[in-house]
């Protein structure tokens, strides 16, 4: 079992000593991943709403200071030894995905094969517009832009003839560290995100996904890898929830990852019987103090328990 702990990259404690800190402490405690996020632009929402706050909002101080998952994740590399450092997950389909390939590729070489590469096809319309995407067609860039990466990593010379992007024979370097390229975690919970697991990833990535609801999944993300022709056995599933420490039980709204420790083991072993093997926690209140003290009491209250 896998724990990896979301990095403070937006508000008003995102900078460079709280990312230094919490990846110390990460090397210290033996976390597995240290995630970051990614947004670029926040215009006025009209009709989007975010899907990891009740209220539907971007809290104002993630408008004003929000760090991009390269910038954090490249200068980590040069703090950590053993850590690894994955997007949690990466808007693939409002990125130019030849850049991203590369950035990436780059990425690993430089942590020596520690990436971890989540992608996703977004939420936020406006921020889609804002950059000149159509939102419509985010889940065939994510897939097309997919694709291009895996071909451009694993090939010297690369042909595309594609809906966005076309060349011949174009080469890049340097390859990705990691043999197969770095593990592509797949976020999202529809039967178009298993789709494009089955066809491109590694690890499901699901966000906020009840137990119940994470088993009554396994059945479709069964018969989408077996019609890829891929195996189903044993693959692995990296939940993506809150964990928040609390005086009471999970309240209207929470996660089972919310609540006093005994709360958070149980819900967190409800998630492994039903197939997790991996687990990046979101902390709800994001100051430095806070993601501090909250990896601190997982290590000593929670984790034990579940090894």
């Amino acid at each position: 079992m896998q724990f990896g702990i979301s990095l403070v990259v937006r508000g008003n404690d995102a900078n460079a000593g709280t990312f230094v800190r919490m990846a110390e402490v990460a090397e210290e405690q033996k976390w597995d991943c240290l995630w970051a996020s990614d947004h670029l632009i926040m215009p006025e929402m009209k009709t989007s709403r975010y899907p990891g706050r009740a209220d539907g909002e971007l809290p104002p101080d993630w408008k004003r200071t929000y760090y991009q998952p390269f910038s954090v994740l490249n200068f980590l590399a040069a703090h950590t030894t053993r850590v690894r450092l994955g997007m949690s997950v990466l808007i693939l389909p409002m990125r130019n995905p030849i850049e991203v390939s590369a950035q990436v590729a780059e990425m690993d070489q430089l942590s020596l094969g520690r990436v971890n590469f989540g992608v996703g096809v977004g939420w936020y319309r406006e921020e889609f517009e804002a950059l000149g995407y159509n939102f419509t067609e985010r889940g065939r860039r994510t897939n097309d832009g997919l694709a291009i990466i895996k071909s451009l990593w694993a090939q010297q010379k690369t042909t595309i003839d594609g809906p966005y992007y076309s060349f011949v024979n174009a080469q890049t370097g340097p390859k990705p560290l990691q043999s197969s390229g770095p593990p592509i975690y797949i976020g999202g919970n529809t039967p178009a995100a298993l789709s494009r697991l089955a066809k491109f990833g590694d690890v499901w990535h699901p966000y906020k996904v009840s137990p119940d609801a994470l088993r009554d999944s396994i059945p479709v993300l069964q018969a989408a890898l077996e019609k890829n022709g891929r195996s189903a056995s044993n693959f692995p599933i990296a939940v993506k929830v809150p964990l928040t420490f609390q005086d009471g039980p999970p309240g209207k709204g929470q996660c089972v990852s919310e609540g006093r420790p005994q709360d958070i083991i149980h819900g967190l072993k409800r998630y492994i019987e039903n197939g997790a093997t991996e687990f990046c926690f979101d902390i709800m209140n994001e100051t430095r103090s806070n993601a501090l003290d909250t990896m601190s009491r997982f290590t000593q209250e929670v984790r034990p328990h579940l090894q």
